[in-house]
């Protein structure tokens, strides 16, 4: 295996791409891609990479592997000194080699198959070509033509210098790959101008990594592995070759700009470089809708970063601004109007916004597996594209949701409060008012119960599936709500069946509808934050503490129960003599309302005594004090972090409520405005203004207005801002129709 591919593996923790034909495993690989280390199995030793005694000429035509006049040995011995000697550079021990070849050559009457038998690894499918690229040195240049131009004067260049990697963790890599690879651009451009195929892949297990180290993904296309590897030149070389497909997919369904976004990293360095490339790829493709393509999990490369949470990469595309009329179609973002520090963009909203299917909006919000939403939420336009959604419906749908679900509490509280628990069933009078009021209030209760159910069923698992961790993370108020409602109608049907284990049910309920009340702390950012606290301390340490303590809590109270005799009548019994007893007297402990004293009656006073000490040194000094140092620390972590969890929480709320309207009200409620940037390209965009007041120091904009010939107003704005396409932006002109549904919006922009 490759030292330089082994480091380009480290570029990834995993494949983001899409799934790997391959189980969450470590991937084994049986062979090297290329060793010098001899392999040897029950102290038999043979080259990993040639043929043994009895591996048959798979690429010699069958009716002809009777006439070899080699014996196996030699045809072995010989393999090898080919093979050495391309991998040594020793150029004279190759043309030797090769003309015993040729001199065997006139016995056989299928030269093209013995020839590539004689130049090719049975094992692995390896070429002597290959084997060159892979051991550059500085001779290889010359070992390559020498290899081609035989070839070619046999009449088998095409069948040579495409032959592709049999092995399965390599299937598929050709010479042009392993040239690539090894940055050996003017090899690559030899190559290709002697026939290599270009759109050919790389499908082996090594090149679809589902583990850190084992591999290396680039989506199996030279030109991805070039893009994927920095080298512009090489891509430049791949797409002005006539033959290069662009569009071309590999097996998850990824293109090339798929692939520079899965092995987008956290480093800024490495980042740039990919950016780099993504930037060229898209301007010098003649498809112009190739960033539209989606992979097998119905994704584009800008849906991908978002699922994955490749910040750089989706911030790069969001904002991408391209000048030049030939490319501006590519544009996400739009300069509209500049003065002064002041700035107006127009951001397109397709598949961004919620209109649209796998919206960034909702991969983002719903994604439970990435740890930097909160940082892609703050990218611009998601960030003012979820506060005017708030500002639009959202809040005054959490008004109304907050207060339904608090006059429902009040209803079912008046209905149900019992301060004397057992003075039997409630009965309805309907004669009285009173009476009235109450059956009308259980109509409530069971129509909202009824409705919460379907709600938050709805909630947890129609609108966005979620697993364990989404419900932990953010879904675990609706839970919550889900189990308040079911409870509320279970007390209804044990009431009405008479039963008096209804108020259980009531009593839950209860307790649980308002602690639910917290829900509604996210409207508020201070509550909010504090609610988040709550809520992060109860399931990182309270959950971890309760389970070591209930372990504590039964093994000592099953011990000291079995220490207690059996209580004889007329005498006062132990607090221990029983398994309930012992466990509310150790609960008693834990928390200093216990007395720590002998039991007399026990039938080992000095143990009983010593397993009390025991278990009060665990639970109160250690396990007490451990969760007050736990809470402080989670304290003081999330409170750094809680304003995110905040505003993730209430993106997920505003998304929650949009799904639930209906068309009319999602049209009502629609934000953004109807863009004509061209005759044919009209799009959805949100205007945001923003100040910069160190650009403007450093920069200049000027803007300049221009009378069009139709009624609408066509604004040109050139500025000297520095962009990914460094264009003179003096030299180029935008021509922005803002499509007005209403005089009055006329005079709407978006707050600085």
């Amino acid at each position: 295996m490759t030292k330089e591919l082994l480091n380009l593996s480290s570029m990834q923790d995993h494949v983001d791409g899409a799934a790997s034909p391959i189980a969450k495993f470590s991937l084994q690989l049986s062979k090297p891609m290329d060793s010098n280390i001899t392999v040897c199995d029950n102290g038999k030793c043979d080259d990993a990479d040639s043929p043994s005694e009895g591996v048959t000429a798979c690429l010699l035509n069958p009716r002809n592997t009777n006439k070899l006049p080699l014996n196996p040995h030699k045809t072995h011995s010989q393999e090898n000194l080919i093979l050495k000697a391309v991998a040594e550079g020793d150029v004279l021990s190759l043309i030797r080699r090769l003309k015993e070849i040729e001199e065997l050559l006139i016995k056989h009457k299928s030269a093209e198959d013995f020839l590539m038998y004689r130049l090719t690894s049975q094992y692995t499918g390896k070429t002597c070509l290959m084997k060159a690229l892979l051991n550059i040195n500085g001779k290889t240049p010359e070992i390559v033509r020498i290899l081609l131009s035989f070839t070619e004067k046999h009449g088998f260049l095409d069948r040579f210098i495409n032959a592709a990697y049999t092995e399965e963790n390599y299937r598929g890599q050709t010479a042009l790959h392993i040239a690539i690879e090894r940055r050996q651009n003017d090899i690559v451009k030899y190559l290709l101008e002697k026939g290599a195929k270009v759109n050919v892949h790389a499908k082996g297990l090594f090149f679809s990594p589902k583990c850190r180290n084992y591999g290396f993904y680039f989506g199996e296309t030279p030109l991805a592995l070039a893009a994927c590897t920095n080298q512009p030149g090489v891509v430049e070389l791949l797409m002005e070759n006539r033959e290069t497909d662009l569009t071309i997919k590999d097996s998850f369904g990824n293109t090339v700009l798929h692939a520079l976004v899965t092995v987008t990293e956290n480093a800024k360095p490495h980042n740039a470089f990919i950016i780099k490339m993504y930037d060229q790829i898209i301007r010098k493709c003649e498809n112009k809708f190739l960033e539209s393509m989606k992979n097998h999990e119905n994704l584009t490369p800008m849906q991908l970063a978002a699922k994955k949470g490749k910040l750089e990469m989706l911030n790069y595309i969001l904002n991408r601004e391209i000048k030049d009329e030939e490319n501006r179609i590519l544009s996400r973002k739009f300069t509209d109007w500049a003065y002064g520090p002041v700035s107006s963009s127009l951001y397109d909203l397709k598949d961004v916004d919620t209109s649209s299917k796998n919206s960034i909006l909702e991969i983002v919000v719903y994604n439970t597996h990435i740890k930097n939403r909160h940082a892609l939420l703050a990218l611009e336009p998601l960030n003012t594209l979820l506060q005017m959604k708030w500002n639009k419906f959202g809040r005054y749908m959490f008004l109304m949701s907050f207060l339904f679900f608090f006059a429902f509490n009040i209803v079912f509280t008046l209905l149900y409060y019992r301060p004397h628990g057992d003075e039997g069933l409630i009965t309805l009078n309907l004669s009285t008012t009173t009476g009235v009021f109450k059956l009308f209030g259980h109509v409530f209760i069971i129509i909202c119960s009824t409705f919460l159910i379907v709600h938050e069923g709805v909630a947890i698992f129609w609108i966005k599936p979620s697993d364990l961790q989404t419900v932990v993370s953010d879904a675990w108020f609706h839970v919550l709500f889900f189990t308040q409602a079911v409870l509320v109608i279970l007390s209804t049907l044990t009431y009405t069946y008479g039963a008096q284990e209804y108020l259980i049910f009531v009593v839950i309920a209860m307790a649980v509808g308002w602690t639910n009340m917290l829900y509604y702390t996210r409207g508020f950012q201070s509550l909010g934050i504090y609610s988040v606290m709550i809520q992060k301390i109860i399931l990182n340490d309270v959950l971890k503490f309760l389970f070591v303590y209930i372990l504590f809590l039964l093994g000592f109270g099953v011990a000291l129960a079995s220490l207690i005799e059996r209580c004889m009548e007329g005498n006062e019994c132990s607090s221990y003599n029983s398994f309930r007893t012992a466990i509310v007297e150790l609960f008693s402990l834990t928390i200093g309302l216990g007395d720590l004293v002998t039991q007399q009656d026990s039938k080992y006073p000095t143990v009983f005594l010593l397993l009390l000490i025991v278990y009060v040194i665990l639970t109160f000094v250690l396990l007490l004090n451990m969760l007050i140092a736990l809470m402080s620390e989670t304290v003081e972590k999330i409170s750094k972090e809680s304003e995110h969890i905040w505003r993730l929480q209430r993106a997920r709320t505003i998304l929650e409520f949009e799904a639930r309207m209906t068309g009319y009200f999602r049209d009502m409620f629609k934000v953004g405005e109807k863009c004509k940037f061209s005759e044919n390209d009209i799009r959805l965009c949100l205007r945001i203004n923003t100040v910069k007041w160190t650009e403007w120091h450093s920069q200049v904009t000027c803007v300049n207005e221009n009378d069009g010939l139709s009624q609408l107003k066509e604004e040109s704005v050139c500025s000297s801002i520095s962009s990914v396409d460094e264009v003179d932006a003096s030299n180029q002109k935008e021509h922005t129709v803002i499509l007005l549904e209403d005089e009055d919006d006329a005079f709407m922009e978006t707050p600085l």
